[in-house]
């Protein structure tokens, strides 16, 4: 009896967590009546989820996503805000408190409550009516969000500071929100010769690939009488890293002209690449608003892209006359300032000895006593680090400054007829700086920065200085005519791919915080320099080149080492020569086993030789990133390795040949193969594989098996244009014609909706895998919702 009344009371339980799980559905069908809704819109949803809004006026889409976006992705919106604000321990407890500690020292809810009261009128009016359609969307669920179940918490309403934290959570993504990448130059710069430094901070390559500017090489290599007693040693056995550097949240985006295009109008392509989860970070979405007087037709404006949940915009799309997408600029937007103090309590400024302001943050952490944070602020940031010297760190960073980080202003890009308003609109707009590409139906094109930059005075940036003196100093911002711009280039084309864009001047006015290597913007250059007419199919094609140019060399260098060892070598070895040799064309596919192994062997040889150059700061940074120091060591590491100078081998071993030999062993081992059978089964797709879960299957390893996408092989990798790694790559692709939107081409994985029993949880995640195209525009509307004023009773 007690085992059945045991049967019976978990069917129960299941049988009710299934109806709260089914309760959190959204509303898809019928009619919905809001509350302060001025007119009916239309929310239609295709076979995909993706949603149309249609209504008259610009606030009534705003309050129309709002509710969709609350009702599809409360949860996820809510992560966005929480991790912005510091907030995330009240969900998750003691396990997010390191992280909400982290990003405390920002007071970002303070700064979004100030940008909020500073907004103007217009975006103003927008925002709230968002506000209100998130609010309506989550109270209109039957049940809450199913992920508030299994925390055992309660949702809590949105608020207008809420938007401007999820802006500020892609600052935190897209740039250093720490002082870690400048200390770790510092900690480099005061332990090793300056000659070796200047080596190992190449600042480009001959894979550099800038807009303007020739290549970037790297320096030469220091002599070994620079070194003085400095040598290079390593332990045996070799160590491996557990992995490389975490890969850069960047982007791809080219465009080419009308004369360039089959339509006459220009193409643009942008793949923005993120860490990926279910559901995506973005939500696809097309408005249509207003009227046209002229073509007496109503919606004089549509507009097709991607939005993001928390944010009432279109982040990048068409409106039909232009078109526009981003990449991460790298350029450098803050300083780490080494503080100067006479006495404990106070730093040294131009304008003489200033006290050191604490003030204390409360984080409430779930199941345990809240934990109250102080923080020492400065007149430049707050203290963001401190030495065990003593010595303090301020971050001073373009996301603290309240009049310039955030605003709406990119809502001006829905309503610009061409490339010239287009370029206006970005240089008023505010949000973490970045690569604009903007095409036009005329056949135009053009690059620039939108966002804010600062005017740097005195230094460069590039490491910890002291502002001390006044010689350094931030002097406000750059003026809209001050502005980078390369608009209508003679040969008709534009990319960028998080690489060094700019040189000279326009450089330094950018700024390098870490730009990266050259490789994947050289392979998409060289694809547009390939052919003079393009279609979207082209684009696409370029988009999912997962050829590994970059690793040509390095695989006919192993090639050679291997066959330079003649009949001294194993049956893997032989196998492995055998293999190379066999794979004439290297790409990062997953039947390829060249591929794997000789990214294997070319990270192990940067990691042992940085590691034993750059002992003595591994010392002191055991976690050391060798990108922290420049993104552009494949310079280094090739010239090393083709000039072999003996006073960089690092003892014990007695030549080179012995060093790679030695490399080459512990990179197989680190793999797995020890025998040809291991060796064929080394492919890359064994370890390429997309794990892209639902940010509670982290936290609740269970609940992976019903919340994540499924666990599959990929191509592609970081090195070309094709980005992909197991929980990183492309979180969309599209490929559009302003004008011809009916041609475009779009990919998502992850999917529309947050809910598992949506039909929209997963679909459009295959057609990302597969690299099979899909539409850009909305298809025949499945589901149709009308939202409708609320008739009040007189």
């Amino acid at each position: 009896m007690l085992l059945l009344a045991g049967l019976l009371l978990a069917a129960l339980c299941a049988s009710w967590a299934y109806r709260q799980l089914r309760a959190s559905l959204p509303t898809l069908d019928g009619v919905v009546a809001l509350a302060e809704l001025d007119e009916e819109v239309s929310v239609t949803r295709d076979e995909v989820g993706m949603v149309t809004l249609s209504a008259n006026s610009r606030p009534a889409v705003a309050r129309a996503m709002g509710f969709v976006h609350a009702q599809e992705r409360f949860f996820q919106m809510d992560l966005m805000r929480r991790q912005a604000a510091g907030e995330l321990s009240a969900l998750f407890g003691g396990m997010a408190l390191a992280a909400d500690k982290g990003v405390r020292i920002h007071q970002l809810r303070t700064r979004a409550r100030a940008i909020v009261a500073g907004l103007a009128s217009d975006e103003s009016e927008i925002l709230l009516a968002y506000v209100a359609g998130v609010n309506e969307g989550l109270h209109r669920l039957a049940s809450k969000p199913f992920e508030y179940w299994v925390l055992r918490a309660e949702p809590v309403d949105w608020t207008a500071e809420d938007t401007i934290l999820t802006a500020y959570s892609m600052y935190l993504v897209l740039q250093p929100s720490t002082a870690e990448k400048k200390l770790t130059r510092l900690n480099v710069k005061e332990r090793v010769p300056g000659s070796l430094y200047a080596f190992v901070r190449g600042k480009g390559s001959e894979w550099d690939a800038p807009l303007w500017g020739e290549p970037l090489l790297p320096p030469a290599i220091p002599e070994a009488s620079s070194l003085g007693n400095w040598s290079a040693k390593l332990e045996l056995p070799l160590k491996i890293r557990e992995r490389p550097d975490p890969p850069l949240p960047g982007s791809n985006s080219w465009a080419v002209s009308g004369d360039l295009s089959d339509n006459g109008a220009a193409i643009l392509q942008n793949d923005m690449h993120l860490k990926l989860r279910v559901p995506n970070i973005w939500f696809r979405i097309q408005i249509r608003y207003g009227e046209d007087e002229q073509l007496r037709k109503r919606y004089a404006h549509r507009v097709t892209g991607v939005s993001l949940p928390g944010v009432p915009l279109v982040v990048a799309g068409s409106n039909g006359k232009i078109a526009w997408g981003y990449t991460n600029s790298y350029g450098d937007f803050s300083d780490v300032i080494v503080l100067e103090q006479e006495s404990p309590g106070s730093y040294l400024t131009a304008h003489g000895e200033v006290p050191l302001e604490t003030v204390y943050e409360t984080i409430d952490v779930k199941g345990e006593p809240a934990q109250r944070v102080a923080i020492e602020k400065t007149i430049w940031g707050p203290v963001a680090q401190s030495g065990a010297d003593g010595r303090k760190f301020v971050l001073k960073w373009l996301a603290h400054d309240v009049t310039q980080a955030v605003n709406l202003g990119i809502l001006g890009l829905e309503r610009t007829e061409n490339v010239v308003e287009a370029i206006g609109v970005a240089k008023k707009a505010r949000l973490p700086s970045q690569n604009i590409l903007l095409v036009d139906s005329g056949g135009n094109l053009a690059w620039t920065i939108i966002g804010a930059i600062p005017e740097r005075v005195g230094c460069d940036g590039d490491e910890p200085v002291s502002f001390a003196d006044g010689s350094c100093s931030w002097q406000g911002y750059l003026a809209a005519d001050e502005y980078p711009l390369l608009m209508n280039p003679a040969d008709g084309r534009l990319w960028t791919a998080n690489n060094r864009v700019a040189s000279g001047e326009m450089l330094r006015r950018i700024g390098n915080a870490g730009y990266d290597l050259g490789a994947r913007a050289k392979q998409i250059r060289d694809a547009l320099f390939a052919r003079d007419s393009f279609a979207e199919g082209d684009f696409l094609a370029i988009a999912l080149d997962d050829r590994g140019l970059l690793l040509e060399r390095w695989k006919a260098h192993l090639e050679q080492l291997l066959a330079d060892e003649g009949d001294t070598q194993d049956d893997v070895a032989k196998a492995l020569l055998v293999q190379l040799r066999s794979e004439k064309e290297l790409r990062a596919h997953r039947d390829s086993v060249a591929y794997r192994v000789v990214r294997a062997y070319r990270y192990l040889l940067r990691d042992t030789l940085f590691m034993a150059w750059l002992a003595a700061a591994y010392e002191v940074q055991p976690d050391l990133q060798i990108g922290s120091l420049s993104n552009q060591w494949e310079g280094v590491l090739w010239e090393v390795i083709q000039k072999k100078p003996a006073h960089l081998l690092p003892a014990p071993f007695a030549s080179w040949r012995e060093f790679e030999r030695e490399v080459l062993k512990t990179s197989l081992h680190s793999l797995g193969i020890d025998s040809q059978e291991r060796l064929a089964q080394a492919t890359w797709g064994a370890r390429n594989r997309a794990a892209i879960q639902h940010p509670l299957s982290q936290f609740i390893p269970p609940l992976g098996r019903f919340l994540d996408a499924p666990i599959e092989a990929i191509d592609g990798d970081v090195n070309m244009p094709r980005v992909a790694g197991p929980s990183f790559g492309s979180s969309e692709r599209m490929v559009v014609s302003p004008g011809h939107e009916e041609r475009a081409i779009f990919h998502m994985p992850g999917g529309q909706s947050g809910h598992p029993l949506s039909p929209y949880y997963l679909a459009g995640h295959e057609a990302w895998v597969k690299g099979e195209a899909t539409p850009f525009l909305p298809q025949v509307a499945q589901h149709e919702l009308k939202l409708v004023p609320e008739v009040r009773p007189r």
